[in-house]
């Protein structure tokens, strides 16, 4: 157990660290992913279902509807499937963020047990400063990775999630106006 226990006092920092930057790096490529993705869909859901062509008689361009072209529920859906993907993995990073302050009192506890209570005040200096140290990055690190996860990719997939809700109520309203219609 103090084998353990010293591990934990003598690299716990570090490992706080090093685990923080591996997911800030992990975050910041699925960040880069679902920005690529709500792009892609973005695109696709302003895409102009149209081609131009010119008129004989006044020589002028016309724009004329191309069937072939059109966004279809599928294409959209398609799209939507990978953007899912992606927002799933953020899920798994953003819930491995309170693990941080977490691994923090992990340390404390691991400094503070390793004090023996034998009166040796530098004893009792280390076992502090491991506590405190590890409580510190423990912290520091959570709230900078909830940071950089609330400004990037939750921003990404709160749009995403709105313009997909647009496009589904443009299908509801047409499926309406077709009822209506017949």
């Amino acid at each position: 157990m103090d084998g353990i226990l010293s591990f934990i006092s003598k690299y716990g920092v570090a490992g706080i660290i090093i685990a923080a930057v591996i997911l800030a790096v992990l975050m910041f490529r699925n960040d880069l992913a679902l920005r690529e993705q709500k792009n892609r869909i973005k695109e696709l859901l302003e895409r102009q279902n149209r081609k131009y062509r010119r008129n004989r008689e006044t020589h002028e361009l016309e724009e004329e509807d191309d069937e072939g072209a059109a966004v279809t529920d599928d294409t959209v859906r398609k799209y939507e499937n990978r953007f899912d993907e992606l927002s799933s993995e953020h899920s798994i990073y953003e819930q491995l963020i309170p693990v941080f302050p977490m691994l923090g009192i992990l340390g404390t506890v691991a400094g503070l047990m390793l004090y023996n209570n034998e009166g040796d005040t530098a004893a009792l200096a280390g076992a502090m400063a491991t506590a405190l140290d590890t409580t510190f990055w423990g912290l520091v690190a959570a709230v900078f990775l909830k940071v950089f996860d609330a400004i990037f990719p939750s921003k990404s997939i709160n749009d995403v999630e709105v313009m997909l809700d647009y496009f589904d109520r443009k299908l509801e309203l047409a499926d309406k106006y077709e009822e209506q219609k017949s």
